[in-house]
């Protein structure tokens, strides 16, 4: 197998997630840890006593001091880290290797019968874990099989003398070049696994996004063809008309489809995070004042609405115009929600979370006062298997050209980037989107009114 492209993509990997990784692997099992430095602790302790040879003891120091280094290096450098920090750390790992393995090859080399058993069993349990690390790196792998061959050496030279004859001991080379063939060719054959496993999930992710942006583009197409029909439309019938009221008619129509195309483009800038956050303490009634100007047309003849204010001076750190977005995606999503007519309630309260609070997206809020900007319709409600979906980019209940599955997403995506969260309630008498952002000091307070929109 060529490992030619393999090895490209194993270096653009980010240095921090593999020393996450390799910090998860040695240290994440605390039983596992605990005990193998107790066995290492007190094998040093019996062979010394069996043995009688004290610097048998120098195997448990020399092995924990490796490791208080090697573990001390990557918990430097957890949250950040370069590829030579990445090549110092598994250099580390190596130093902590030999550390470990002279002791089994030289209790294999030895006389008494159990000594040696029990370093062959230890031996053995090395080569085990090396294939279980699973590295991709062939720096470490190729330097892994070259501290393995060495050992496995130093062992052959030592024990092939006690051997008499020319068959047992061409029987003894044979047997430790299989051992050392069989275990390097383990080693790359579990990395090219890997990476072969590596490159069908990058093939099937990069499937997933094509997939996705395909469907984003066909649900924004059928939706600007369907606002610029009705624009398009509305102004001719607007010549054919000689009514007043049915030309205002007309232009009314006009304005709202333009004002949902406009909103459209909103949502793919604010997904794409191509519209910079203005943030400022705001007054937290801001956006609602907006919002009671500017969805009233977005509206069904149907339905109605009615926003509820603050009593009270409030404060949120936020942008005015991305709240607004988000209030407008959400009362858009309540309208298409009452074919048959309903209301919709747009509202601002306090809440306060005395407990971490999960929300929408797999995400928690940790404990404080909050604003809520709740959207309730009085539809039918969301299925309960689709209520963890909602949030996800691209995923659509309505029908083909009549969304793009990017409305939650973006709200999502803009009340996590002020520190806030999602909250969705829905039943047999409606849904309820709230979007959840820190209560702040009214310090500096602007958009206490309508000039800042």
């Amino acid at each position: 197998m060529t490992f030619g492209y393999y090895d490209v993509h194993y270096w653009q990997m980010n240095p921090t997630e593999e020393i996450s990784r390799l910090i998860n692997l040695e240290y994440s099992d605390k039983p596992e840890w605990i005990a193998r430095l107790f066995g290492i602790t007190l094998g040093s302790v019996l062979l010394a006593q069996l043995t009688h040879k004290s610097p048998v003891l120098l195997w448990c120091v020399g092995y924990a001091l490796a490791h208080l280094v090697y573990y001390l290096f990557l918990r430097s450098n957890l949250k950040s880290a370069t590829m030579r920090e990445l090549r110092i750390a598994q250099t580390l790992f190596l130093v902590v290797l030999i550390s470990f393995v002279w002791a089994p090859a030289w209790m294999v080399a030895q006389d008494s019968r159990a000594v040696s058993l029990s370093g062959a069993g230890l031996f053995g349990c090395v080569l085990v874990y090396l294939i279980r690390r699973n590295d991709v790196s062939l720096y470490v792998i190729v330097s892994e099989i070259v501290v393995i061959w060495a050992t496995m050496t130093c062992v052959l030279i030592k024990v092939l003398p006690d051997f008499n004859g020319l068959v047992s001991r061409i029987g003894l080379v044979v047997c430790w070049m299989a051992l050392v063939s069989y275990f390097a060719q383990s080693m790359l054959q579990s990395r090219a696994l890997k990476l072969a496993e590596q490159q069908a999930r990058d093939n099937a992710s990069q499937a997933q996004k094509l997939a996705a942006v395909g469907q984003m583009a066909g649900g924004v197409a059928h939706d600007f063809n369907n606002h610029l029909t009705v624009i398009s439309g509305s102004l001719e019938l607007y010549d054919d008309l000689e009514d007043p009221k049915g030309r205002a008619d007309c232009l009314d129509a006009a304005r709202t489809a333009a004002d949902q195309a406009a909103l459209i483009v909103n949502e793919l800038l604010l997904f794409a995070r191509r519209t910079p956050m203005r943030l400022v303490n705001l007054e937290a009634n801001a956006p609602l004042i907006d919002i009671d100007l500017l969805a009233r047309r977005l509206l069904s003849r149907d339905v109605e609405m009615t926003v509820g204010f603050l009593q009270h001076p409030t404060c949120v750190q936020a942008d005015r115009r991305q709240i607004v977005t988000a209030l407008l995606n959400l009362i858009v999503n309540a309208n298409d929600a009452m074919p048959k007519g309903g209301t919709v309630i747009v509202r601002a309260g306090l809440v306060t979370i005395s407990a971490p609070l999960n929300v929408a997206g797999g995400h928690s809020l940790p404990r404080g006062r909050y604003v809520s900007y709740d959207v309730r319709d009085t539809g039918d409600g969301i299925p309960a298997e689709h209520l963890a979906l909602v949030v996800e980019p691209f995923f659509t209940t309505k029908p083909e050209g009549k969304g793009t599955g990017l409305g939650l997403a973006m709200v999502l995506s803009i009340a996590q980037g002020l520190g806030g969260g999602v909250l969705i309630r829905s039943g047999a008498r409606g849904t309820t989107v709230s979007v959840l952002l820190p209560q702040v000091e009214c310090k500096e307070v602007v958009g206490s009114d309508g000039a800042d929109t």
